[in-house]
């Protein structure tokens, strides 16, 4: 699994506690709201918004910050509207180091009517003027109400920087409406990069942005506070979830399993599942950054870090927590993404065997520039580097083989609106449109069979055997598949079979349990019968 840039980290007690938290955000500024919103979902929390036709305070600005927002907290509790409940506000706050005295910023808290009344040419100008310093620096300030305290806890984030020397010419962000050029973020380059904070990603602003730096100091905190429990009753709400994995919902709603190489488009169909479906999306990688976090080894190799996972603690251990903490959820309809191994399949199929398994594909070329587009592997900068990448996540068994699992296939060459239509054809039930088919029966490709006879007549076996000897147990249960044939279907899979080679003895073939995984998912769910699958001739 690829580093990246910056990722949001669920925290496990979110998802598993049975206790959890119930927070709102009063705010009259929707895009706050949808900001914080993604950023706790990201974590595993829920943000309930209140909604107001007008401000839910008044902003008296030469107040200063934690005065202004500590009046904030009183008359939102003095209007009858939640001295019971753990609510939070927010404020931003601009200097513009040009503009600004030593003991007051300018803007500072005004910066909302301020931009308002702006044009960037005369910002631009004003600059000029004073000498062309464009250092800037935006805050955000959050109060937090916790029942039962006589004052706010107070929480920070701070981002340093410069106004950009041109106008802003980036589109609007539709999905992340506060990344845009129609507020300050447009004019804002954060320091340690050359974009602005605007035009950049989620996941590349996850690292610079001032409001989201806030707000996770405050669900650091609500961290602790879930740990603790010892709030009033009114400030947190029970979780209805299986403690066993045998007490999983007897009538699980839609299950999609979604497989493909990096940047093939797994994340944006589980987005869009959740989006516009309301499933809910579940992320292999985010339960791995869970564990690495949890672990104290979230600074090294996510790659190493999962061989390591999968050593000590077999390869369906993902599964197997995604099982554990999303138990309650599977009957509103889930969509994960992101598995690497067989028996990670083979534990979902086992629990919930209505699952279906999605294999999205793209052509090397798409997905290398759909790598660079996003930026988020800087590492990453030539197609052998890319490569690498893919050869990595082979190595975990199950995308050398997914095509052979796949109840449903897709094709992802076309424009983001081609493949959210594919999306929407998919989970509405009707494949009937370009790039989508249903595997209605088992795959029954002369390399499906042959290598499920070579690993058969090796568990058969219950030992090591070289290709001759293939040969021969393989011409017990059908057609004789010759011993060459054996030994370039058996090198295509190095992570189900272990090649034994010493001097003086011809090569011979080790069965692994990643293969007999593969084996027995290809009997059990695809209905494959070892000695009645016809070859074709060569």
């Amino acid at each position: 699994m690829p580093d990246l840039v910056s990722r949001p980290t669920p925290r496990e007690i979110f998802l598993t506690k049975d206790r959890q938290l119930e927070i709102f955000f009063y705010t009259s500024n929707i895009t706050k709201y949808i900001q914080a919103r993604v950023v706790f979902e990201q974590a595993g929390l829920l943000l309930q918004h209140f909604r107001s036709r007008t401000e839910p305070y008044s902003e008296e600005y030469k107040e200063g910050k934690e005065l202004l927002l500590t009046r904030a907290i009183s008359e939102v509790i003095g209007k009858g509207l939640g001295s019971g409940s753990l609510f939070f506000v927010e404020d931003t706050s601009l200097r513009i180091e040009a503009l600004s005295a030593a003991d007051e910023d300018f803007p500072g808290l005004a910066v909302k009517e301020w931009f308002a009344a702006t044009t960037f040419s005369e910002l631009d100008a004003t600059l000029r003027e004073h000498g062309e310093n464009r250092r800037a620096e935006i805050k955000s300030d959050i109060a937090l109400h916790v029942p039962g305290f006589s004052k706010p806890v107070f929480f920070h984030g701070r981002t340093t920087g410069r106004v950009a020397d041109r106008p802003p010419e980036f589109e609007e962000n539709f999905r992340f409406p506060w990344l845009t050029p129609s507020t300050f973020n447009g004019w804002f380059i954060p320091d340690g990069t050359t974009r602005r904070l605007g035009e950049m990603n989620l996941e590349e602003s996850w690292q610079f942005d001032f409001r989201i730096q806030a707000l996770e100091s405050l669900i650091s905190r609500l961290e602790e506070y879930t740990a603790v429990l010892n709030l009033p009753t009114q400030s947190y709400i029970r979780r209805q979830s299986p403690e066993a994995l045998k007490q999983l919902p007897l009538f699980a709603g839609t299950v999609f399993i979604i497989v493909g190489h990096t940047c093939a488009g797994k994340t944006t169909f589980g987005d869009r599942a959740h989006q516009i479906h309301d499933l809910v999306h579940i992320e292999a990688s985010a339960i791995v950054r869970m564990i690495q976090r949890d672990r104290g080894e979230d600074g090294g190799s996510t790659f190493h870090f999962v061989q390591k996972l999968l050593q000590e603690h077999g390869p369906d251990i993902i599964a197997l927590k995604i099982l554990q903490i999303y138990s309650s959820q599977f009957d509103k309809g889930v969509v994960i993404t992101g598995f690497r191994t067989v028996e990670e399949l083979e534990l979902i199929k086992s629990h919930l065997p209505h699952a279906k398994v999605l294999f999205i594909e793209a052509s090397e070329r798409t997905r290398f520039q759909r790598l660079l587009e996003r930026g988020r592997s800087p590492e990453c900068r030539t197609i052998a580097d890319f490569r690498h990448i893919d050869n990595q996540q082979m190595h975990f068994g199950l995308l050398r083989v997914a095509e052979d699992f796949a109840d449903l296939r897709l094709v992802n060459e076309g424009t983001i609106e081609q493949f959210h239509m594919q999306i929407d054809a998919i989970l509405s039930g009707t494949y009937g449109v370009s790039g989508v088919t249903s595997h209605a029966a088992p795959p029954q490709k002369l390399i499906v069979n042959q290598l499920l006879r070579c690993l058969n007549a090796l568990d058969n076996a219950g030992r090591p055997m070289s290709t001759d000897e293939i040969e021969q147990e393989t011409a017990k249960t059908g057609s004789r598949i010759r011993h060459n044939n054996a030994n370039k279907v058996l090198k295509r899979v190095p992570e189900f079979v272990r090649r034994l080679e010493i001097d003086g003895i011809r090569v011979r073939y080790e069965l692994l349990n990643s293969g007999r995984a593969y084996l027995r998912y290809m009997q059990r769910y695809k209905g494959l019968k070892i000695g009645r699958i016809k070859e074709r001739s060569d």
